[in-house]
């Protein structure tokens, strides 16, 4: 028997179909929905006529599924009280992904109790070596995830083969502004990258200047998730820093008119940035909606400041801390692979150097990066080292790599030589 909750559940999925069709069947996409995983009888009938509407390229919304159905001759009323229903309990179809989770669950559940139903009762009259061979392969035709929905070898090498060339072409990665990251293709489809470091340490500034490259130079749609401040707190920061004024002169109040006149300049070009920003998505499930979303609208790179600041989804809140900052680590690495977009993840480090709290992080990562403050790192001598920890297709350098901080920005070697000129 259906209980009330997931009749509501079935009901809010319909109304995400309705009010964003395309966004929720990208949400919905893992789950592979289908009519007979709805219980409620109108749910499955609104489904049907949502699919006949998508395969006849038609406009799906609450009046063209109302009157799709009312030419299978359904009845009115008890339609239309179910439609509005629908609509009503879904306010957003941002959580399509969570609304699908429960009806193939139980719709796995009540496929797979049948066929154990059905070989119980063989039990009485057939041997048990048949029963059981005939259950495990029933079983594996249940499999929800076969191995068919991949691809073939012969097309992974294609795709292998088309990204060798778009590196030679210089099209392939997305180019970082950093020469030694850009000579080694920049970053790829589906690469993670962790930043590391401790307080101090420069390691989101590295990030947002890679970011601020991808977006300003490049003109790369890309998002950043923030934990640690506010979309205005990182729109202030990243203005003073492009306009070369003092970002403590606006905030005392004492900038002149030459900084302002700088400042609206900067604003003028920044706010061209085809650059998403959010400091709400702080639990995994979230950022997962939130990417889906980003994605669909051509992000290519996706910027997460800092992994240990999420906080845990309610299924995981009894779960001790290194359990839920690896969850929130497999769920971006599953999100770098599955969408094929590319993160930066920035983290913070124990006492000792090491990730804090999992160590998944590293077994996670493409390449992993350290930023380091050295006891020589002054006024006059603003220097910070970046230790390559990781490198999955390359040489990790024995040696570390300085840049120097000038205002929000890090320099190369070269770049401070020409500034200490000025």
């Amino acid at each position: 028997m259906q209980t009330d909750i997931e009749t509501d559940i079935e009901a809010a999925l319909i109304g995400c179909f309705m009010l964003d069709y395309p966004g929720t069947v990208s949400e919905t996409a893992d789950f592979s929905i289908t009519p007979e995983m709805f219980v409620s009888g109108l749910a499955r009938q609104t489904f049907e006529a949502i699919q006949s509407l998508a395969a006849d390229k038609s406009p799906i919304d609450p009046l063209t599924v109302r009157q799709k159905l009312g030419r299978y001759g359904e009845g009115g009323e008890a339609i239309s009280a179910f439609l509005c229903g629908a609509i009503d309990m879904t306010p957003t179809a941002a959580h399509a992904g969570h609304s699908a989770q429960l009806p193939r669950q139980r719709h796995e559940t009540r496929r797979l109790r049948q066929i154990l139903h059905a070989s119980a009762r063989r039990l009485d009259d057939e041997p048990a070596d048949m029963v059981q061979a005939d259950l495990m392969r029933q079983l594996e035709r249940n499999d929800p995830d076969p191995a068919q929905d991949g691809i073939t070898f012969a097309q992974a090498t294609d795709q292998a083969v088309e990204t060798f060339r778009q590196i030679a072409a210089g099209t392939g990665g997305i180019k970082t502004g950093l020469a030694f990251l850009d000579s080694a293709g920049g970053i790829q489809e589906g690469e993670l990258i962790i930043i590391s470091g401790k307080a101090g340490s420069c390691k989101t500034t590295l990030a947002r200047q890679i970011l601020g490259h991808v977006c300003g130079n490049e003109g790369i749609p890309s998002a950043l998730v923030t934990l640690e401040m506010t979309e205005s707190q990182i729109a202030a920061q990243t203005l003073t820093d492009r306009s070369q004024t003092s970002y403590r002169k606006f905030m005392a109040g004492v900038a002149d008119e030459r900084d302002w006149t700088r400042l609206f300049r900067a604003k003028a070009e920044a706010e061209k940035w085809p650059l998403s920003i959010t400091s709400r998505t702080r639990t995994p499930t979230r950022l997962a909606a939130y990417v889906r979303k980003v994605v669909r609208r051509g992000a290519k790179l996706i910027v997460l400041d800092y992994l240990q600041a999420m906080q845990a989804d309610p299924s995981m809140a009894r779960s001790n801390i290194e359990q839920q900052v690896t969850f929130a680590s497999n769920t971006v690495r599953d999100l770098a692979v599955n969408l094929g977009v590319r993160f930066i993840v920035v983290s913070t480090e124990s006492r000792e150097g090491e990730l804090r709290y999992s160590d998944a992080l590293r077994y996670d990562a493409w390449k992993w990066f350290r930023m380091i403050q050295p006891e020589e790192n002054n006024e006059d001598n603003p220097v910070y080292h970046l230790e390559v920890k990781k490198n999955r297709f390359g040489v990790v350098p024995k040696t570390v790599r300085p840049l120097y901080r000038v205002g929000d920005r890090l320099l190369t070697d070269a770049e401070w030589g020409e500034h200490s000129k000025r």
